[in-house]
């Protein structure tokens, strides 16, 4: 607000969200000069220049109020030639613009700001209706409608969609105050059926700033059936300054409500990853003839990779799979996959059979996901039977020799008639299968050298798979990991006294 105090006038910033600006700098209260310049709400609205005219004629100042020689002396704000309007209409004029900055930031929520801009335009042209559009995937939907009387009104094919185009391809206000005197505008299929007689369509632009230009946040749009709407040069301008404070709390409420969607959003993520930890943290079977060791670690909060490990009475079983993709869609096609092996494996199906079934079920999904995995049964005598399914091939490590189990099948989840077969092996006392996923062989240095194959042999003889983990994110630093990262170690002991086994 601007108040007089004696020859001199202040401008008074209320407590305003957004701020009165003067000479571009916000301000709380300072001392007018002529020529300074006022801006409300943002530095991208109306410049109000304030410069007093001493009047020449003791009459004149004695017939002229104090506040309409202040009004007079914005430019910005001075009637046209000729149109001598009262004082209290003036202070009028001021006291509304004011009011309306304090409505429009009073409001929080993207829905108050927008029903408090349409009942201040409405207000202002003497419209029938407005409605306020907001720019969504590239379209202009409908946020809120409102009439005169304050009635919520749809959207509907008397919406002069012309008139929208011709406000965005110009960027700038498009209206007309009696289509029936334009003849650009009295011929439009919309203006002539729905008996339109004044538009006015106000883009709703952010804030330039240092990243890049405005952008299209909505649009303003208002209209009547009624009459002619003629609006002062005045008019006009409150009209702009508020579409320009309003565009201002548009973009900082969708800010905000962007920020907490995505709040929620990480709220979430967080409650998935701890529920995806509690499934993929595996107790791993204790038995007499062989130790088992494994870890995961994926590069988002959630991933795709999963082993399990489940003691039968004659066996354990072991399964290490990678989901493609990353993220929350590989994590719940993971943790599904996982549930389906384990109900099978202890339902004793064989490993072809579960192969088989874990196939169908991802091609008959439509889920667009496929897994590789690697299944293996060991028996207490050493043997292995194993199916893999376009995984990395596991390594069977004793001593100085390292030797791959080269076997293999397709990938589940890419043909749905695919056969699946097993083979088979004998392990040694004192040999280690090593079986890992692909982000350990295909991680990168940060010049773009691959650990590949070689780089797995030469880590092979670790005797903990964390020390291999190191060495791997070692490699790649400072690069972060790209895929998600998992390793399983099975050593075999020899017969012992099994059978027998128990979870810890």
């Amino acid at each position: 607000m601007i108040v007089r105090e004696g020859t001199a006038y202040t401008l008074i910033d209320q407590e305003s969200s957004h701020g009165t600006f003067l000479n571009a700098e916000r301000v709380q209260r300072m001392a007018l000069k002529p020529g300074d310049v006022i801006q409300l709400g943002s530095l991208q609205g109306p410049r109000l220049r304030f410069q007093l005219q001493p009047s020449s004629e003791e009459g004149d100042s004695a017939s002229q109020s104090a506040v309409t020689q202040l009004l007079k002396s914005f430019s910005g704000f001075a009637p046209p030639d000729g149109d001598h309007l009262p004082a209290t209409h003036e202070i009028e004029k001021l006291n509304w613009l004011l009011s309306a900055a304090r409505q429009l930031n009073a409001g929080g929520a993207i829905t108050d700001i927008l029903a408090t801009l349409l009942q201040l335009t409405l207000q202002l042209t003497g419209t029938e209706r407005g409605f306020v559009f907001l720019s969504q995937e590239g379209e202009m939907r409908l946020a809120q409608g409102l009439t005169a009387h304050g009635e919520i009104v749809e959207e509907d094919s008397t919406v002069s969609r012309r008139a929208m185009h011709r406000a965005i391809e110009s960027k700038l206000k498009f209206s007309v105050s009696d289509t029936q005197a334009d003849e650009s505008v009295v011929e439009w299929p919309s203006v002539l059926m729905n008996k339109i007689r004044n538009i006015y369509c106000i883009p709703l632009r952010s804030r330039i700033s240092a990243s890049g230009p405005s952008q299209l946040l909505g649009l303003l749009y208002l209209d009547s059936q009624i009459g002619p709407g003629y609006l002062t040069e005045v008019d006009h301008q409150l009209l702009d300054t508020i579409a320009t404070e309003a565009a201002a709390l548009v973009e900082n409420a969708l800010l905000a409500e962007a920020e907490h969607k995505a709040r929620l959003a990480r709220e979430e993520l967080a409650i998935a990853a701890r529920i995806h930890r509690g499934l993929m943290s595996i107790a791993m079977p204790v038995i007499s003839y062989a130790a088992i060791q494994a870890k995961t670690v994926p590069c988002h909060a959630i991933g795709g990779d999963f082993y399990d490990a489940v003691a039968l009475n004659d066996c354990v079983c072991v399964t290490i799979a990678d989901v493609s993709g990353k993220g929350v869609p590989a994590a719940i096609v993971a943790a599904t996959l996982q549930g389906i092996i384990h109900t099978q494996l202890l339902a004793g199906q064989s490993l072809p059979e579960i192969a088989a079934q874990v196939n169908v079920f991802l091609c008959t999904r439509n889920i667009g996901k496929y897994a590789t995995m690697v299944m293996l049964k060991l028996f207490p005598d050493g043997r292995v039977e194993y199916v893999n399914c376009g995984h990395i091939p596991p390594l069977s490590i004793l001593g100085e020799e390292v030797r791959r189990l080269e076997e293999g099948n397709m990938i589940v989840g890419l043909i749905e008639g695919a056969n699946y077969n097993s083979a088979q092996d004998l392990l040694r006392p004192g040999e280690r299968l090593l079986l890992v996923t692909d982000a350990v062989t295909e991680a990168e240095s940060s010049s773009g050298e691959a650990f590949g194959d070689s780089g797995l042999r030469s880590v092979a003889h670790y005797q903990d798979i964390e020390e291999i983990l190191d060495h791997v994110a070692k490699f790649c630093a400072p690069n972060p990991a790209q895929d998600d990262c998992t390793l399983v170690e099975i050593r075999y002991r020899g017969a012992g006294d099994a059978p027998g086994a128990r979870v810890e």
